[in-house]
């Protein structure tokens, strides 16, 4: 019962999604579609009459028509192209549409999942996100497919046939046929539900394979660095093992109910054709009744085990469709359509107001952060890994939000501004930098959608890079690789500087932008830096002491708490928790330090 009700929500959550998704050119072709298959679904139940009366005048018998046989034979030839040439028209039409709404569902679940918070990223592998999704609209084309081929052109003929064998005098047939359509719906409300389960298996296993897959092959440095291709190769073969299981399972009750299925139409067919040749016999009915009663039991009850097929792969898509739709009923970030929205910031003062923060209840990473960026300030934050450093990047972003506290921008809370203005205000210059498998052209001006080549080019100076790009053989449409690995550590850095600086924001972040690179480039970048946040709001994230010593203020974090803060010259002079990083940092690059 339980499983009988997922099913039907599942079925109904996929309709819904499935009319939202059509437009008015899929909804077009899908009528032209459905009115093909009305067609088709009438002249295949009609033509077998015309077809009964040649019998009947070639054995003699009595015809209720004047036509002659010849007349009739083009009739019933007729009716034949006629269907044949709508289900290829059919075809074309459902085919377009299927399209169709396959790429607006795809665009729907993508602009979905890349707008669910961070939280929602970090917890799922993206291998087995995108197998969902695949998985999903292959459900959808099987939704659709059997309801076009199937389901509805089986139901009109069911309603046809049953006009058709009234008209001739023969309703005991619609009682065997009647009790042959509650056979099948029985046997397939069981395998429907016995497909369901096993497709559910099946789909879990193949996720999971993938995203096995998917990780493997996007980290392949780390595999060989650790020479694990081997480990991963069975680990991936356990995963597939599982998934062949899951297939197992699903074939073999295929087979038994294929069987069951089996059964109902040879008694059906047995029955009728029995009863049919007694009164061919008796006299009570003709050859030609004989071979319309034949067609009909077999054209129905071909048809009602293709009805039997579409409710088992049904019930497959629908298993499919259960996962993409749980992607769907997950909670994206803040619409910005929801409420009213305050002014987005344009000078540029940032602030951090008793901001307290976890990530789970039993560890705080913020507790009670306070401290104020007034518009062309440089302020520092540093301290040991772990202090929640890159947690205030996060929060600044809102890709999470503080417990208790608030950040303002321009004194006002981030959270009553849009999210699109929030972001557009800040750019980020991130420790680990992973780019776009694309041109270094597309990830640099990845800053600013729609900046030209001159605009790319200048953000490159900036960064130090453009004489590195020009090099290069493609110069500036080098592909960078997968996560950018063509690149080194340096080079990856410098795009994300550059890209960060083609975004022309009111803040700069710049969490420790400059750690990958060697003292020299550091030194011209830093000075590239210094003229390009002299204008903006600057937040630095800093282990290397060297690189604040510049900035207006310096805040210590530790544990989660502010300990010091002040000038560099300032807490030097206090011999405090800086003043020992400092001198522990001179010490490793000179060979000696002052105590501390």
């Amino acid at each position: 019962m339980q499983a009988s009700s997922t099913t039907l929500q599942s079925l109904r959550e996929s309709v819904q999604l499935l009319w939202r998704a059509a437009d008015a050119y899929s909804k077009r072709r899908l009528a032209w579609a459905f009115a093909l298959v009305a067609t088709g679904a009438l002249l295949a139940a009609l033509t077998p009459v015309a077809f009964k009366q040649v019998i009947d005048r070639a054995s003699g018998a009595v015809s209720s028509t004047q036509l002659s046989p010849l007349a009739l034979l083009l009739l019933y030839v007729a009716g034949q192209y006629i269907w044949r040439s709508s289900t290829e028209l059919r075809t074309m039409l459902h085919g377009l549409a299927d399209q169709r709404l396959r790429r607006r569902i795809g665009h729907r679940l993508f602009e979905h999942l890349i707008r669910m918070p961070l939280r929602f990223h970090l917890e799922r592998k993206a291998g087995a996100m995108g197998q969902t999704a695949e998985q999903g609209l292959s459900g959808y084309q099987l939704l659709l497919q059997h309801t076009i081929y199937t389901i509805l052109p089986v139901a009109i003929e069911l309603v046809a046939v049953a006009v058709v064998l009234s008209k001739a005098g023969h309703p005991k047939y619609l009682v065997i046929l009647g009790a042959s359509c509650v056979a099948y719906v029985f046997a397939f409300y069981r395998w429907a539900s016995v497909i369901g389960e096993s497709s559910r298996h099946v789909s879990s296993t193949h996720i999971d394979a993938h995203a096995l897959f998917t990780d493997s092959l996007v980290n392949a440095e780390t595999v060989k660095y650790f020479d694990a291709e081997s480990s991963m190769a069975q680990r991936y073969d356990r995963a597939l093992a599982q998934a062949e299981s899951a297939w197992h399972r699903f074939f073999a009750s295929y087979a038994v109910y294929g069987v069951i299925v089996a059964s109902v139409f040879a008694s059906s067919l047995a029955v009728s054709l029995t009863l049919a040749a007694n009164e061919v016999q008796s006299g009570s009915m003709t050859v030609g009744d004989f071979v319309l009663v034949n067609a009909y039991v077999v054209r129905l009850v071909q048809p009602l085990e293709q009805l039997g097929f579409a409710v088992r792969d049904i019930a497959q898509g629908l298993a499919f469709l259960g996962t993409m739709l749980a992607l769907f009923r997950q909670q994206p970030e803040a619409k910005e359509e929801e409420s009213g929205w305050r002014t987005p910031a344009t000078k540029g003062e940032l602030a951090f107001a008793n901001v307290s923060f976890s990530y789970r209840q039993a560890r705080e990473i913020l507790k009670d952060v306070s401290f104020r960026v007034r518009t062309g300030q440089t302020v520092a934050i540093v301290g040991a890994s772990g202090s929640g450093k890159s947690s205030l990047i996060r929060l600044l972003f809102r890709l999470y939000q503080p417990d208790s506290g608030s950040i303002l921008l321009d004194g006002t809370p981030i959270n009553e501004m849009r999210l699109t203005d929030v972001r557009r205000a800040i750019a980020v210059v991130p420790q680990d930098t992973v780019l776009f498998h694309d041109t270094i052209a597309q990830n640099i001006g990845f800053g600013r959608v729609g900046a030209d080549q001159f605009e790319i080019e200048e953000a490159a100076r900036v960064a130090n890079l453009h004489d590195f790009v020009v090099a290069l053989p493609e110069g500036y449409e080098t592909i960078v690789g997968e996560r950018g690995l063509k690149l080194s550590g340096g080079e990856r850095q410098r795009v994300a500087i550059a890209r960060a600086a083609l975004k022309r924001p009111r803040i700069f972040v710049f969490d420790e932008a400059t750690s990958s690179l060697d003292s020299k480039t550091e030194r011209e970048i830093l000075r590239n830096l210094l003229d390009l946040s002299s204008h903006s709001t600057t937040l630095v994230i800093a282990h290397r002491l060297s690189t604040i010593v510049h900035a207006d203020e310096i805040v210590v974090l530790s544990e989660g708490k502010i300990i010091e803060r002040g000038t560099h010259s300032q807490l030097l002079r206090q011999m405090g928790h800086y003043a020992a990083l400092w001198y522990e940092q001179q010490s490793g690059a000179h060979g000696a330090a002052p105590a501390a």
